[in-house]
């Protein structure tokens, strides 16, 4: 399986930003390179790990670059980008507490029929796609 290839701006030998279209890029009138979705991530990633200097943006604990999120400030279906002005890198704790307040569109939890009391049950056991910005 071939793998989704993005548009990146390169600023300083770093990857900066993941464009949503070429169309995007080119209007942008920056230095853009055409890569793996994967590479570029963990390319974007690994500057934020470096810029945190092992700490968590958010409460200073310590993370490492194998145990910290990326978690982007303005989220992606929201207008937000995959950018390191856009993305900070913090603790699991700190991450868990920034989607507190998400309202998933899927959940593990299917809702069935109950035919004898005509309410409805949830499943837990079904297993459900999983859904992360």
């Amino acid at each position: 399986m071939k793998n989704k290839q993005v548009w990146v701006e390169i600023e300083n030998s770093k990857f900066v930003r993941i464009f949503k279209s070429k169309n995007r890029a080119i209007a942008a009138n920056c230095e853009i390179m055409l890569v793996d979705y994967f590479h570029a991530v963990s390319r974007i990633r690994h500057h934020l790990w470096r810029r945190c200097k092992g700490e968590c943006e958010l409460c200073a604990s310590v993370v490492t670059e194998d145990s910290g999120h990326m978690h982007e400030q303005k989220h992606r279906g929201k207008g937000g980008e995959i950018s390191l002005a856009n993305s900070v890198f913090i603790c699991s704790t700190c991450h868990a507490r920034e989607h507190a307040d998400r309202n998933p569109k899927f959940s593990k939890k299917r809702l069935t029929n109950n035919s004898e009391s005509g309410t409805l049950i949830s499943d837990s056991n079904t297993p459900g796609p999983r859904v992360h910005d």
